[in-house]
């Protein structure tokens, strides 16, 4: 009886005590209405986008995902899904159209008034008749031209910071759905680990029912085991396969095809002094530079709004023929000014000042803000870091002892069948807890690298208010370099 215990222990706990297995795989599947393939090679819709090769072959919508590479390359680490995301995304694409717009309006601001040339009879009939043609221009006075110009190129500044927020929203969105979709890869491979466990369970306890050692009930619970871990290893198929499609999303190519990817999900990551990286996000965030820009642009725009009420000089010069006896030849002169007598832009300097401290408000508003969402990340990244530590150093340790010592006390004959399956259950779900809290650190780490706005992902030792000791102890906190556009001339003294 001992022997044939060890026996059913070891067909049991094989697969779990010596590693995880790879998820399932499966073909290509058909569309069940039409019988052809999906999606149809033939589609008038299904054109490659710019930075992808398309593969013609895709799994079906409702089918488990293949998780082995697909025949065609695909991207498989997150560098590769960066690149594409940078030359294929079309909020990148816009940012940048949108400085492109900014800086045609900082050129057009500086352009000087055109000439206006005009001809013209008074009088056209008899011996009187006259005939002229002029010239006439506006001169700009007080500066106004690169005023209008300074402010303008704030905006073109404000763009250029806008952006480069706009580049790392999409990193962040790429980096999120990355580590998403590798944490749904190893669920997928627990979850066939349980299956495999369910039903071996399922046939050895059939197997002792028939022998008289079991009984129907028995049977029962295993089968429910069974049909349980079954449809949540269809689900994680489920999971995989919408991953794979938001992660063609957030690179900007919704139809190309996402094979399995490769990282390390268990990765170190360093730890983070909480007001450091207060700090270091409001040093380095782009946000905050664009609010300053925007203020520099309300302080020339308050310039322009006081030279406003100073007038332009418009000059008209010409010649004129007097056609008669005898002919008369005629110049003709003309200086106009406006006088500022009632309107001298009062209410738009009130305005320009209001929109000052509006933008200034809006600026510590903006550091506020990023100070707060610095403050929340680090809770969670604490928190899922120290839980994974936890994991790793205490709970996985005892969860897998737990089941060794089982099988000893089995082959004894001190527990039950029962107990043991009770025991490698446990384990299993722990791997799963073990996988949340990876994907909970990964989201805090993901969102730690927005605020930083850090190029190098996943984070670094040497990351800007990283803990050089345990958590809670403040480290060095390099200097950091910042990717930020030239600076312009500085803004004017406000009024």
């Amino acid at each position: 009886m001992t022997v044939r215990r060890l026996a059913t222990c070891a067909a049991i706990c094989s697969g779990l005590v010596g590693g995880l297995p790879g998820g399932p795989s499966a073909g290509h599947a058909q569309d069940p209405k039409t019988g052809r393939a999906w999606p149809d090679p033939g589609d008038s819709l299904r054109l490659p986008e710019p930075g992808l090769t398309l593969d013609r072959a895709a799994a079906q919508p409702n089918a488990v995902p293949v998780l082995a590479a697909d025949a065609a390359p695909s991207p498989a680490t997150l560098a590769e899904f960066v690149a594409l995301a940078e030359q294929s995304h079309p909020k990148i694409r816009a940012a940048r159209a949108a400085v492109e717009a900014a800086r045609g309006k900082a050129v057009q601001a500086r352009l000087y008034p055109n000439p206006m040339l005009a001809g013209a009879s008074p009088q056209a009939a008899g011996a009187y008749s006259q005939w002229n043609g002029f010239v006439q221009q506006d001169i700009v006075t007080a500066g106004k031209l690169r005023l209008s110009q300074q402010a303008a190129l704030r905006e073109v500044q404000k763009a250029e910071y806008e952006l480069i927020r706009a580049r790392f929203d999409v990193l962040r969105d790429v980096r999120q759905s990355y580590y998403t979709l590798l944490v749904a890869q190893r669920r997928m491979e627990i979850f066939q680990l349980l299956l495999d466990i369910a039903k071996r369970s399922y046939d050895i306890g059939r197997q002792l029912a028939e022998a008289g050692e079991g009984t129907k009930a028995d049977v029962l619970f295993w089968s429910i085991e069974r049909d349980r871990a079954d449809v949540r290893l269809l689900n994680a198929g489920v999971y995989i396969e919408t991953g794979r499609r938001q992660l063609a999303a957030v690179i900007g190519l919704p139809r190309a095809d996402v094979g399995r990817i490769e990282a390390d999900l268990f990765a170190k990551l360093p730890n983070f002094d909480l007001k450091a990286l207060q700090e270091a996000v409001v040093r380095r965030h782009a946000a905050p530079r664009a609010a300053e820009a925007a203020i520099a642009g309300n302080q020339w725009a308050l310039e322009r709004a006081v030279v406003e009420p100073i007038p332009n000089v418009n000059v008209l010069g010409g010649y004129q023929r007097q056609v008669g006896f005898p002919a008369q030849d005629q110049g003709i002169m003309q200086v106009m000014v406006e006088v500022p007598l009632f309107d001298r832009n009062q209410g738009n300097i009130r305005a320009a000042r209001a929109d000052i401290a509006s933008s200034r408000a809006a600026l510590r508003s903006t550091e506020i803000d990023l100070a707060n969402q610095a403050a929340a990340v680090i809770a969670a990244y604490r928190t899922s870091q120290r839980l994974v530590a936890w994991y790793e150093e205490f709970i996985l340790p005892k969860a897998r002892e737990t089941v060794q010592l089982t099988q000893q006390l089995y082959a004894r004959g001190e527990v039950t069948f029962l107990s043991l399956l009770q025991a490698q259950r446990t384990l299993t779900e722990t791997e799963l807890a073990y996988v949340d809290a990876q994907a909970d650190r990964w989201t805090a780490a993901v969102a730690i690298a927005d605020l930083l706005q850090l190029e190098a992902f996943p984070l670094q030792a040497d990351a800007p208010a990283a803990a050089s000791g345990e958590p809670g102890e403040p480290g060095a906190m390099p200097p950091a370099v910042e990717a930020v556009p030239a600076p312009l001339p500085g803004p004017p003294p406000a009024r």
